[in-house]
């Protein structure tokens, strides 16, 4: 069954918690970001986790690359803590604005195309800074186009 095209991304608090906490402590003159895992049901992704770069992530001022084995670690985690599986990557663009680069789209097109990861699409969560806070962008990412989404944030309780 092919799912429907997604036109929604949601991070609930938890998933929000971690990029903001990584957002606020991280080196901002090199890109960081991790894995989003959670669920997609009719036309919404929910983000139930998000990851951090880890230990032995590649961070340049415009190129990020996960640890793969710390994403695999959280990604065994929060598939036995509640199905969650990969939908997709968030990021910042430290220098430019929260939409995909080239790079990016490439990276995209890459997981898409790999039937082995069985991607209907991958969600893009880009960040970048903006007089003085972040601001982010949802894109939904399926073979052969590349769409912006409405990204909704679920605040922590208190």
């Amino acid at each position: 069954m092919t799912q429907q095209p997604v036109t929604t991304v949601h991070l609930t608090a938890p998933a929000a918690r971690v990029i903001t906490t990584e957002l606020r402590t991280s080196d901002h003159t090199t890109e960081t970001g991790g894995i989003l895992l959670g669920h997609h049901t009719h036309d919404t992704v929910t983000v139930h986790h998000a990851g951090t770069p880890g230990p032995a992530a590649v961070r340049t001022p415009t190129y990020f690359l996960r640890d793969l084995a710390h994403a695999q670690a959280l990604a065994d985690e929060a598939f036995a803590s509640d199905g969650s599986i990969w939908v997709g990557e968030w990021h910042t663009h430290p220098t430019s604005r929260p939409t995909p680069s080239a790079r990016d789209a490439a990276t995209y097109r890459q997981l898409l195309g790999d039937p082995e990861l069985g991607f209907h699409s991958v969600i893009a969560v880009i960040f970048t800074p903006h007089e003085g806070r972040w601001e982010g962008a949802a894109w939904a990412c399926r073979l052969g186009s590349i769409a912006p989404v409405e990204l909704r944030l679920s605040r922590p309780a208190g």
